[in-house]
């Protein structure tokens, strides 16, 4: 942003009876452009704010400040948002008599085109909370406290407010008069030592990992070294031509390990190096390494932007020790057992078809459609639902064949339809996949399960979701929904009428994972009285207590587009085709003995 920290110049504003004037205080930088904002009585209805300028659909934008009270402690509140659409993110921070950076990270949608504002105070005055909601966001700590609470600073002094794209805040450039461009910070070091053919190299990062990060990069794309975060927080490994990944955020463990030999590689984190944790393991050699003449430590996945805040430590030996099994962790609740699953293990698609016939235990027959006719499209999408056997309106099979199994991977695949077929599918522009267990399982309650990766792109909509086995609607229980321009985001719900939950019908759950970058678990368990939904093992919504007490069957698809393009906008030039909906299984269990 312009003027930084200036909020007396051009591109701040002022409102409410806000007093903004300069202070004699020193900055965290020894610097002198200190500035103090002081609220009137009464105290309702003022802010300062800057405008921005944000990233486009799908990023994050990370806004912060440093702030130091006038006198005293007490609450205070910052707000980021789009002018139009409201998308916005606020929160309440307490700021006391030391300096302190406080940051905001917005993900931006494809609608959010209006003018962006970075409020460094912020007092709407809201309405008095009777019950908290039985909503739960994944979000890593943070000192904030709820929205609600009310402000009770008078004035703080504030100083380095910055804007940038990513999901945390780097260290402060300075700007005046426009806003500035920098240079990543890195730091490079020989690495010829990195070619070895066996070796354990241990990283103490002091202050923990970042979602997105690099660690160390050693031409890692083209048969070197990588070590990286997801923008989940999982730690991936790049080693030759190996790839590996962990599974859950450990960016919060302070010790990262990495072995390979001839034997394998492996992946390990920890608060000490006497702690570590298998992540994972590949029992495939990495050998040769080719991790050229520089090491370059601390950077954003793409190479270009900072971390700006690398403290390290890097030790490297050749003490590896045998490759081990890093097992999948296991979020089925106690008392449940399995009583139909698909690990997608069997190769044959033949048993994904119109009416669900073959299959044979642990491979189950899906029906490839809805209970209505392919053709009807209830929220407007674009697709049309295929399996190699429907005809359209030809007099034959038309052989589009949507769904593949490579690997213990079913592949749900949307693509824009060949011009040899439109004619015969009423000219829908897109072909996918759907399966459902209509004809094959029902239950009444239930833990359900899907392990899956989810397409990122314009107009993907992939879901994993419940309907009743009688022909009605509602019920509808959605275990996810997911939009492909918003990875960084799930929704969860229910549909029932009437409706007896108290509980909201579902959210959208923000800033937990990337459903893109990795094979996420989620899970949802439905009981008499409560359904509570899961992300990769911690509790992500509750919706209840409800009147849904039927048999009820499993859906997983991937549509494309819809009625509302604040939903799930409809694909457009820039869809990246094929969109994939990878399913590693697709499980279902029930209370009592097996």
């Amino acid at each position: 942003m312009a003027n930084a920290s200036r909020p007396d110049r051009p591109g701040w504003a002022a409102g409410g009876g806000v007093i903004v004037a300069a202070s004699t205080d020193l900055a965290p930088d020894g610097s002198s452009q200190v500035f103090c904002i002081v609220r009137p009585e009464p105290k309702s209805g003022s802010l300062c704010e800057a405008s921005v300028a944000l990233g486009g659909s799908g990023e994050f934008a990370s806004a912060s400040v440093w702030l130091r009270s006038v006198a005293g402690r007490g609450t205070w509140r910052l707000r980021l948002l789009d002018f139009t659409t409201f998308n916005n993110v606020n929160a309440v921070v307490e700021v006391g008599p030391e300096w302190r950076r406080y940051s905001l990270a917005l993900n931006l949608q494809a609608r959010d085109t209006g003018a962006k504002r970075f409020a460094v105070l912020w007092n709407e005055p809201f309405a008095a909370v009777t019950a908290a909601p039985a909503i739960y966001a994944l979000k890593p700590p943070t000192p904030y406290l709820p929205a609600r609470t009310p402000l009770t600073l008078n004035g703080v002094l504030i100083w380095g407010a910055q804007l940038e794209t990513g999901n945390e805040a780097s260290s402060f450039i300075a700007t005046s008069g426009a806003a500035g461009q920098r240079a990543a910070d890195e730091v490079t070091f020989p690495a010829a030592p990195l070619n070895a053919a066996a070796g354990r190299l241990t990283i103490v990062l002091p202050d923990g990992g970042r979602r997105g990060g690099v660690i160390l990069d050693a031409r890692g794309d083209d048969g070197g070294l990588r070590l990286e975060y997801s923008n989940s927080g999982w730690l991936v490994g790049r080693v030759g031509r190996v790839v590996l990944a962990g599974f859950g955020d450990v960016t919060a463990d302070t010790v990262v390990r990495l072995e390979w030999s001839a034997a394998g590689v492996q992946l390990f984190t920890g608060t000490t190096p006497e702690s570590l944790v298998l992540r994972a393991a590949l029992q495939t050699s990495p050998l040769p390494l080719a991790c050229g003449a520089q090491a370059r430590l601390g950077m954003l996945a793409d190479g270009r932007r900072p971390l700006g805040r690398v403290v390290a430590q890097l030790t490297l030996d050749g003490e590896v020790v045998a490759v081990a099994r890093a097992l999948r962790p296991n979020f089925v609740p106690a008392a449940y057992h399995l009583v139909f699953g698909d690990d997608f293990d069997d190769p044959d698609l033949g048993r994904i078809n119109e009416n669900a016939t073959g299959g044979r235990p642990g491979a189950p027959a899906w029906r490839s459609r809805y209970r209505h006719e392919r053709r009807t499209a209830i929220n407007q999408e674009k697709q049309i639902y295929m399996d190699p056997q429907f005809a359209g309106t030809a007099q034959q099979p038309l052989r589009v064949q949507p769904f593949a199994i490579r690997d213990g991977i079913l592949e749900i695949r949307a693509e824009r339809t060949a011009p040899a077929v439109a004619p015969y599918l009423w000219n829908r522009a897109y072909t996918s996949g759907c399966i459902t267990s209509e004809l094959t399982h029902w239950q009444t309650y239930g833990y359900f399960e899907m392990r899956a990766r989810l397409p990122r792109g314009k107009g993907f909509w992939p879901a994993f979701w419940l309907l009743p086995k009688r022909a009605a609607w509602p019920p509808e229980v959605d275990v996810f929904e997911a939009s492909g321009t918003r990875p960084y985001a799930i929704k969860h719900g229910a549909i029932e009428k009437p409706r007896s939950a108290t509980t909201a019908a579902g959210m959208w759950v923000d800033g937990i994972i990337d459903t893109s970058d990795g094979f996420h678990i989620y899970g949802m368990e439905w009981t008499r009285d409560n359904i509570v939904y899961f992300i990769d093992g911690i509790k992500s919504f509750e919706y209840g207590p409800h009147g849904i007490h039927e048999d009820m069957y499993l859906l997983a698809n991937l549509a494309l587009g819809s009625h509302d393009p604040n939903w799930i906008p409809d694909p457009d030039q820039t869809t990246p085709f094929p969109g994939l909906y990878e399913i590693d299984y697709i499980r279902a269990y029930q209370r009592g003995a097996s």
